[in-house]
């Protein structure tokens, strides 16, 4: 079953810590090497290896990180 994204945010919203809710999410996916290197940089506190990852991931898919990142905090109210 497909989860709608607003769905997920207002979820991860009510969670109280996001960072700890995504942190979570993605120990679930630890047996994919790509995750588990995610999770490491995330506990190392590494976001510009994360934004790298991101960036890559995004124009990969033919995607602006910049324009879609500015969509999600807008979604997140922030």
């Amino acid at each position: 079953m497909k989860q709608n994204p607003m769905q997920i945010l207002q979820f991860i919203k009510a969670s109280g810590n996001p960072q700890k809710f995504m942190l979570n999410m993605l120990q679930q996916q630890s047996n994919n090497p790509i995750m588990a290197n995610l999770i490491q940089m995330a506990q190392a506190n590494d976001e510009k290896g994360i934004e790298n990852f991101a960036r890559n991931l995004m124009k990969e898919q033919g995607l602006d990180f910049d324009k879609e990142f500015n969509t999600f905090k807008k979604n997140l109210g922030i």
